[in-house]
């Protein structure tokens, strides 16, 4: 899929890590972000719907053909489906034991109205050092659930995507991720093998 975008012309942050978050007249006000649209609502504004099955991998590229964001889909291997509700049923009973619900302290944040929990580790805000994000008396919960099958599944998945469709940033990502596991080995690893430093679980 081809878009009108120009990669170079992508805001981002001091240091190219990360898109900025974009001004109110960019991105709308909070109550524009939370606005429900119907489909036709996106094709008045000049949206396109295009036809997806969900699992075919479908790269959308800018006019120079650069891979601005993937369409990822699913693994063809029979049992993948029976995985996916496995993952969200347990997802659903750690919710229901936990008494998550949109009311719940996260319940209602920028991203959803649902509660939302980290596991990992970060850096940023002037810290010298990766930082161990603290869940609090979600980190059983959080630990169950990195360790579930069908959880892990999902992961190496989104992984091995990763590898394949941004093949060198994903080498930048791997190699940086070795370097700070050799030096700090203490840092959880929610995933072995995969590179990412932390994973964000949505209970709604």
């Amino acid at each position: 899929i081809e878009v009108a975008l120009e990669a170079t012309d992508f805001a981002a942050a001091k240091g190219a890590h990360m898109g900025k978050r974009g001004t109110a007249q960019e991105i709308g006000t909070i109550s524009d972000r939370r606005r429900k649209y119907y489909l036709s609502d996106l094709l008045s504004l000049g949206f396109r719907h295009i036809q997806w099955d969900g699992r075919m991998p479908i790269p959308i590229i800018d006019p120079i053909g650069r891979i601005v964001a993937v369409l990822a889909g699913q693994p063809t291997s029979a049992g993948y489906d029976m995985e996916l509700m496995q993952a969200f049923e347990a997802f659903m009973a750690e919710g229901d034991s936990n008494g998550l619900t949109t009311t719940a302290l996260n319940g209602d944040h920028p991203r959803g109205s649902f509660p939302a929990f980290n596991r990992g580790y970060t850096m940023g805000m002037g810290s010298p050092n990766p930082v161990v994000l603290k869940s609090g008396n979600m980190t059983d919960t959080l630990n169950r659930l990195v360790g579930h099958s069908a959880v892990k599944r999902m992961a190496y998945y989104h992984n091995a995507a990763f590898e394949l469709w941004a093949p060198r940033v994903y080498a930048e990502y791997q190699n940086m991720h070795q370097k700070l596991h050799q030096h700090l080995p203490h840092l959880p690893e929610n995933f072995k093998g995969g590179v990412f430093a932390a994973a964000a679980f949505n209970f709604g």
